[in-house]
């Protein structure tokens, strides 16, 4: 993969393990000072709040500039705002109105630094390896999610919650460190010209195989006009293409969003399920965390290895079986094994699902609009998080019945499961992914309409 690919990732883990400490940690902290379930399922919507106003900005930029420069700027401001965190926790700030504050400024990190980094994995690696890379992503980030939760449940039970946010302040400071040490300019254009491609030759990706078939810009286009561009056309361009160009990756981002809404249902009210239906300690419920990790890895390597020979629309539609299967199980689970087993199902689906997600955005969108769409897609894919985070704080306040709310979330999976399969992402082929196409979607126009400012 190379030194600058290993850079990137081993930069990645560590704020990952940083990451699910403070996950684990922050629910418990406003846990401990509330006993809310509403309280405790704002943290969650504070965390995805502000996918919906920033997603796309962080698009455009990691577009415009240097994606590498986007990270090391991202993990130094993540580290300053956890660190003033950190301080309000140990001054003993008993009021939640100033956690969810800056708990919020940190949220508002993730979707300026995400599609920088998603940007930046097909630029260090070559085409064909890229679900290997994408699943390492995936494989390491739930693998340090393993050890995170245990973790931060010991820190906290040790040390109290202060300590782990502060161990969490480290890991984006070591990210930042290594991911500065990556060499060269990562815009990109400058991730075109290191693929040195003929005159006239099309981005990463055209709409369709076959002679006559529509292309978008060049990179090399996009610049030229790039000093002329505002914020607002750079948007508009992204959202041209997630509409009008290739429907399955519009596909994929609906889909995700569906499925968010389902699985959050259960995560954003998973501590005060294991707290108070269970009376789990933060060390059994970091076990349950960590179980979920281990699904997260076992279904990267099985997506890494699916997505090389089965289509996408199909690993998509099962792993979205199983995965409603699992949760359905959370029923009947008693304990933290048996419940972190149900998790291990479910997380192993949605892993597989994840690889061939990231895959096919990667293949099918040009590496000039690589950054607006992704973070475009995150954004739709996000933004049912909070809807689903309120809903279950307050259904489960004045219901208090968890378990209607897992078999809501488990069939939605599987209504999810048969839209999939009869969805654009039917028509792709292995081919069409290895290749950068999609056979029989819709073609863009032959040049994307003008800009009527």
């Amino acid at each position: 993969m190379g030194r600058s690919y290993w850079l990137l990732l081993t930069g990645f883990l560590a704020s990952s393990l940083g990451t699910w400490i403070y996950r684990l940690a922050l629910p418990l902290l406003v846990y401990d000072l509330t006993g809310s379930p509403l309280g405790t399922g704002l943290v969650y919507v504070m965390e995805y709040v502000p996918y919906l106003l920033l997603g796309m900005v962080g698009g455009v930029l990691a577009d415009r500039y240097d994606r590498r420069r986007l990270l090391v700027v991202g993990d130094t401001a993540s580290a300053v705002v956890t660190l003033v965190l950190a301080a309000m926790v140990a001054l003993g700030v008993g009021r939640l109105w100033p956690i969810y504050l800056v708990a919020l400024l940190l949220a508002a990190v993730d979707p300026l630094y995400q599609p920088a980094f998603r940007a930046l994995v097909p630029a260090l690696v070559p085409a064909e390896r890229l679900p290997q890379a994408n699943a390492r992503v995936h494989i390491g980030e739930h693998a340090v999610g393993m050890a995170g939760p245990m973790a931060g449940g010991a820190l906290v039970v040790a040390f109290g919650y202060h300590v782990a946010v502060y161990v969490d302040a480290g890991s984006f400071l070591l990210s930042a460190l290594l991911i500065a040490l990556i060499g060269g300019r990562f815009t990109a254009t400058a991730a075109r010209d290191r693929r040195r491609p003929e005159e006239g030759e099309p981005g990463p990706v055209t709409a369709g195989a076959g002679e006559g078939r529509a292309r978008w810009p060049t990179a090399a286009g996009a610049e030229e006009g790039r000093a002329r561009w505002s914020m607002a056309a750079d948007l508009r361009e992204g959202l041209r293409f997630l509409w009008r160009g290739d429907r399955a990756v519009l596909t994929t981002a609906i889909m995700s969003s569906a499925c968010n809404f389902g699985v959050w249902l259960l995560l954003a009210d998973l501590v005060y399920y294991l707290s108070s239906y269970h009376g789990f300690t933060p060390g059994e419920i970091g076990v349950v965390y960590a179980f979920q990790g281990a699904g997260a890895v076992a279904g990267a390597l099985l997506g890494g290895w699916l997505v090389r020979v089965w289509p996408p629309g199909r690993i998509m539609t099962w792993s979205l079986v199983a995965g409603g299967a699992s949760m359905l199980l959370m029923t009947v689970a008693r304990g933290p094994v048996p419940i972190g087993l149900a998790w291990t199902g479910q997380f192993a689906a949605a892993g597989t699902m994840i690889v061939a997600t990231a895959t096919v955005r990667q293949r099918l969108i040009p590496d000039h609009l690589l950054g607006r769409v992704l973070g475009t897609a995150r954004m739709i894919a996000f933004a049912s998080i909070p809807l689903a985070a309120l809903a279950a704080g307050l259904f489960e306040a004045r219901a208090r019945d968890a378990y209607a709310i897992m078999v809501f979330a488990g069939l939605s999976w599987a209504v999810i499961a048969v839209a999939v399969a009869r969805s654009p992402l039917r028509r792709l082929t292995v081919e069409d992914v290895r290749a950068g196409t999609a056979a029989g979607s819709a073609p863009p126009s032959e040049s994307p309409p003008p800009d009527r400012r």
